[in-house]
């Protein structure tokens, strides 16, 4: 039975990395795109883990909560269903429309980057980074001490997880503008900036603009002593390194990903966390990546309908409820997962949510049929980007905003699906790309026309009035 599940795991593997490179039209770790970006996720946070757990490794600690055994296999066979069908659903839509995108990513990797009206971007990006920095310096100023020293060196009896959830319920004015100015807009500026400073190489004060953006935006993603997030801030600075100069070696992503993984030790290290272990296989930076996605999923499978009935819609956000006419109160089953399993750090104050693949989600509000659905609504919606992506003019303006949205959508999917069907930020940075197309054109076809024409009507009534003798 074992070598039967084996062949299943591997057979799995191979053809969805067949259809992955169809849909992404690449796979090559040089040539990351928001498809194969997924696919790696995807394969690293959940199909390893979740092929072991199949295979009978149920060591970590998540698997000993699960009431019903059989889920371990349906988890993975959903698993599996989801790393055919979200490929295939992509590799249809373009076959079906006769979109190659291999060779439409490759053209938009090799198109030279674009330079228009620098100055006032520099300007802009200027105006706004200072409007954000001064946000994120009160926003420490209420925290009451520098996060990211706090995190370099800690205080004996320092407890992350209490000031982790004490940190977060900080707002200034209201929980959207801080996450908005500090936790979108710091990050976007920094990355346009730092695509103009790529492409205009030796033009210091875009370097220096630059230096302080990233500098800032890493001590906004370290603000809540979370491990992960100033890696994936850090990869999509690679990621636009990646667009503007048409892809990178190997090698040099590879060092990245060793980088990476050594400031991932460093911060557990100075959390306390001890590797010494032998059990930290499973509770350590190994467990985490490979195990607790896949178990947080089989728990999805576990809990609903057997404790919790389908909540059918009510994790869609509060905008997205009233806009669908969905009843009832808003609640993420990740929440609810982890207020069932996870309740001592509920009780101690410092349990958030329990995370999983995006079908978790689907299947706890939807079932079965509505999980389906999701896979094939996901491969549909990343190939549309995709290919959005791929026509849009290439300037550092939108190579910031691509490079934010291949990041922020591919770890989403390990993170939910209602995201997909209503997320602010998401449709904010959507809609930039045409502002930012438009926005020029109405500057200067509409407004600095009339501007010049009301400063030459101006000069002529001064010139009348000097001519009539009037003061």
């Amino acid at each position: 039975m074992t070598g039967v599940k084996i062949a299943v795991v591997v057979i799995g593997l191979v053809i969805s990395l067949f259809l992955f490179r169809k849909a992404a039209g690449t796979l090559h770790i040089g040539k990351i795109n928001m498809i194969s970006y997924t696919m790696y996720l995807f394969i690293l946070q959940t199909y390893l883990g979740a092929s072991m757990m199949y295979l009978g490794d149920l060591n970590h600690y998540t698997m000993k909560y699960i009431m019903d055994s059989s889920k371990y296999d349906i988890t993975f066979y959903c698993v599996l269903l989801t790393a055919i069908l979200f490929p295939l659903s992509t590799f249809l839509m373009f076959r079906i429309f006769r979109i190659d995108i291999r060779e439409r990513y490759r053209e938009f990797l090799e198109k030279p980057v674009e330079i228009k009206s620098e100055n006032v971007m520099f300007w802009l990006i200027s105006a706004g980074g200072f409007v954000c920095c001064v946000v994120l310096l009160i926003y420490i100023l209420k925290i009451g001490y520098f996060p990211l020293l706090r995190l370099l060196r800690a205080p004996e009896g320092f407890d992350f997880g209490v000031e982790r959830q004490r940190i977060s319920s900080i707002v200034i004015i209201n929980s959207y503008v801080t996450n908005i100015i500090i936790g979108l807009g710091i990050p976007l500026l920094s990355y346009m900036a730092f695509a103009y400073a790529l492409v205009l190489k030796r033009k210091f004060w875009w370097w220096a603009l630059s230096f302080v953006l990233i500098g800032s935006s890493i001590v906004s993603v370290t603000m809540d002593f979370e491990k992960s997030p100033v890696v994936f801030y850090l990869f999509v600075l690679l990621l636009i390194i990646m667009y503007v100069r048409g892809g990178l070696k190997t090698p040099t992503v590879v060092l990245f990903g060793v980088a990476a993984a050594m400031v991932i030790v460093f911060i557990y290290v100075q959390q306390g966390y001890d590797f010494s272990s032998s059990s930290n296989f499973y509770n350590g930076p190994v467990g985490r990546t490979l195990f607790t996605q896949v178990g947080t999923l089989a728990m999805h499978f576990d809990l609903f309908p057997a404790v919790f009935p389908f909540l059918w819609g009510r994790s869609l956000s509060p905008t997205a409820m009233a806009l669908f006419g969905v009843e009832g109160s808003y609640v993420r089953s990740a929440k609810l997962v982890m207020d069932y399993y996870g309740s001592e750090k509920v009780y101690d104050g410092t349990g958030g949510v329990m995370n999983a693949l995006f079908i978790g989600e689907a299947y706890a509000n939807f079932g079965y049929v509505g999980m389906i659905l999701s896979i094939i609504y996901m491969g549909i919606l990343f190939g549309l980007l995709l290919y959005l992506f791929t026509r849009i003019r290439k300037n550092p303006y939108n190579l910031g905003i691509i490079a934010l949205l291949t990041s922020r959508l591919a770890q989403a999917t390990q993170g939910g699906f209602t995201d997909f069907i209503y997320n602010f930020q998401t449709i904010l940075l959507l809609l930039l790309i045409p502002l930012g197309h438009f926005a020029p054109i109405v500057w200067n076809k509409w407004i600095k026309p009339r501007l010049r024409l009301g400063k030459k009507s101006a000069s002529a009534n001064n010139h009348e009035k000097q001519k009539a003798g009037e003061p």
